[in-house]
């Protein structure tokens, strides 16, 4: 039974460690400038469409997953311009981005 728990422990252990791995692979993440510079471009796009003039609600201060990133960008590409013209809207994924300082 001890070789039983032993067993699990080191399965559990080694999926933590995988898992944090993958957790910290620089492919998944853009840094700081790259991720503003994106949201810029997705605003600018938007508010040429919407005929708005709309600046960020959110900057990102380190590095932002880029899946975190792209359901913000979806959000804005399928807001309606009357929506989008709001005072202070700003879709509810783009306020869920959160930064790594790594």
């Amino acid at each position: 039974m001890k070789f039983f728990y032993l067993g699990i422990i080191a399965l559990l252990f080694s999926i933590g460690i995988n898992f944090q791995c993958i957790q910290n692979r620089d492919d998944l993440f853009y840094s700081a400038s790259e991720g503003n510079q994106k949201i810029f471009e997705t605003y600018a796009l938007k508010n040429s469409s919407c005929g708005a003039n709309k600046l960020p609600g959110a900057l990102v201060l380190g590095r932002v997953k880029i899946d975190e990133l792209k359901l913000c960008f979806k959000a804005i590409e399928l807001t309606d311009c009357n929506t989008w013209n709001t005072e202070g809207y700003l879709p509810d994924s783009c306020k869920a981005i959160s930064t790594s300082f790594r």
